[in-house]
């Protein structure tokens, strides 16, 4: 694996907190706190691609674009129903 160093500033207030410490792996906790926020970043994208799945397969279901009209036509169609 090629490690990457990447620098972090934190307050004197918090590193002095931290010094108090000294027997925390600082690096590995921060590596740790990453991974698991890039995780549940992860989940929340694939949710989301799940319910706009289920969306499509909705719109899918209605035929809506099975009329013999392309996407063009039905969308100035719908555009001059709203006036």
């Amino acid at each position: 694996m090629d490690n990457k160093i990447i620098s972090l500033r934190v307050d004197k207030e918090l590193r002095d907190k931290m010094r108090v410490h000294e027997e925390v792996n600082w690096s590995a906790v921060l590596r740790k706190a990453i991974i698991e926020n890039l995780e549940n970043k992860e989940k929340v994208v694939l949710e989301r691609r799940k319910r706009a799945i289920e969306e499509m397969d909705k719109l899918r279901k209605l035929r809506v674009f099975d009329r013999g009209k392309d996407s063009t036509l039905l969308i100035r169609e719908w555009r001059s129903k709203r006036k």
